[in-house]
């Protein structure tokens, strides 16, 4: 196994990948802040332009640690989203226009490339379960008709005037905030839009609930599989006509390497020992904690 290549381009790659996320963050929150130090490129960019950036830098450095994650991963899903994000991230630092977004800029454009040399690297296919795909569309569908039902009644709100501050009302709602800068109408002619925001509330604080539960239970559970060294039932399922190798030792590590020499062979190692499945789970290699002789 090629370790030390390994080490210099694709784990290169990924810790770029999170350290111009963490950068992307710190500039926009220095940004909408107020406290970046003005750079030569400043007298050439308006204020308003500057400060919106810093917004939408910092919610693209939080969607690059999630790209960041699917690379670790090794999905091309995260690979995809990386080469979006990077441009994007070169881009809102030079209109930041500040001292504190140079070294973001550098730090994108550096990635770049060993990103797309280690393209080949990212090869793994993400594919959703039809529950987590119903939970997405569910969500989706309790946000449109929040926020198209709000702006069809927006003549029986205070405060609702654009598409804009329906899908507000619809988030802050949704998420039981309230934070009451808008809300329906009060008398017997603002009836259904109070109604709506009801039915409205009920939708959107289900489906939040069904989703979040949907969606990060799988994660949850692959990260206390990991703990266990032991494979989740998914896992388990997508290694299709798979090598087993049964027991873990001085002597199956041979195994092991010339199995990772061989391009598109798939393996799982059974072993009883938990130690030695966290250790083999820190490597990214797929283990089951159970008995060799047991296993069917």
């Amino acid at each position: 196994m090629e370790l030390t290549r390994d080490w210099v381009t694709v784990r290169a790659s990924i810790l770029l990948t999170f350290a111009v996320a963490v950068l992307s963050i710190l500039a926009g929150l220095a940004q909408i802040g107020g406290v970046g130090v003005s750079g030569p490129l400043a007298p050439l960019v308006p204020g308003f332009v500057r400060q919106t950036v810093g917004f939408t830098g910092t919610i693209t450095g939080f969607s690059m640690l999630g790209s960041g994650f699917a690379l670790r991963n090794g999905y091309r899903v995260g690979w995809y989203s990386t080469a979006v994000l990077l441009p994007l991230t070169a881009i809102q630092g030079l209109m930041q226009a500040s001292v504190l977004s140079f070294p973001l800029v550098a730090l994108s454009v550096l990635s770049l490339p060993a990103l797309l040399y280690n393209r080949g690297r990212f090869d793994r296919t993400y594919s959703p379960s039809p529950t987590q795909l119903a939970a997405g569309a569910a969500l989706v569908t309790a946000v449109s008709y929040g926020t198209v039902g709000t702006y069809a009644l927006r003549d029986q709100f205070d405060g609702v005037e654009t598409i804009v501050d329906a899908f507000y009302f619809t988030v802050v709602t949704a998420s039981t905030v309230g934070y009451g800068d808008v809300t329906p109408q009060a008398g017997a002619a603002a009836d259904i839009a109070q109604l709506f925001v009801l039915s409205s509330l009920v939708m959107n604080v289900a489906a939040f609930a069904v989703a979040l539960g949907v969606l990060l239970t799988p994660a949850i559970e692959a990260q206390l599989s990991k703990a266990l060294g032991k494979m989740t039932d998914r896992q388990i399922d997508l290694l299709d006509d798979h090598v087993l190798v049964l027991g873990y030792g001085d002597l199956t590590e041979p195994i092991l390497e010339e199995l990772d020499a061989r391009d598109g062979v798939e393996y799982a190692v059974v072993t009883p020992d938990e130690t030695a499945g966290r250790r083999l789970a820190d490597r990214d290699i797929p283990v089951f904690t159970a008995d060799p002789t047991t296993v069917d």
